[in-house]
């Protein structure tokens, strides 16, 4: 199946974004590919999952509701530091925020209508609510110390881009097979 062209990293640009992790030096060289990888292959197996849960349904803001979240569009151009934010997903309180001022730039630079965006980003945060819900972190599947001194190794943690690394994965699966639905059970099967 051809890869349509979304404004979030597909695979190719995967092992990138696994490098803007804090803690990508601690991840041996030989195990980045195969995680990537993983993560990769998590979010596409997701993404066929809700699919055909959802019979092939495009609009996430109703895919979203009937999982029995709430969104909440927030009229905010999110920034912190020098990272600008166009979502969050708030687990205890099973909502979504999207920050639509945030959307909007990132719409009009991608060239995208905004509705289309917030659908796009939605289905990336869905991801996040399915980790958080019986898929399990998809940060966890792969641990490096939090510390090591010497040979002493103190504490575990997870890589937070491995998360990413499967939310745009299922972004990119789940448009895919809507843009070519008529043969989404084929690629599903």
């Amino acid at each position: 199946m051809p890869d349509y062209s979304l404004p979030f990293p597909g695979f190719d640009l995967a092992e990138k974004e696994l490098s803007y992790d804090y803690c990508y030096g601690k991840i041996p060289p030989e195990d980045r590919g195969r995680i990537v990888k993983m993560a990769w292959e998590r979010g596409e197996a997701a993404a066929r999952d809700a699919f055909t849960k959802f019979k092939g349904e495009g609009d996430f803001f109703l895919i979203v509701k009937q999982s029995g979240l709430s969104c909440e569009l927030v009229d905010k151009d999110y920034i912190v530091g020098n990272l600008r934010f166009f979502s969050d997903y708030l687990s205890g309180r099973k909502r979504i925020c999207l920050y639509t001022r945030s959307i909007a730039l990132w719409a009009e630079e991608n060239k995208l209508d905004e509705e289309t965006a917030r659908n796009l980003i939605l289905s990336h945060e869905y991801f996040h609510f399915l980790e958080c819900n019986g898929l399990g972190l998809t940060s966890r599947l792969y641990l490096v110390p939090i510390l090591i001194i010497g040979p002493l190794k103190i504490g575990t943690t997870g890589i937070r881009a491995l998360s990413e690394i499967g939310a745009h994965a299922f972004a990119h699966t789940y448009h895919n097979l809507l843009l070519n639905k008529e043969n989404a059970n084929e690629i599903i099967n």
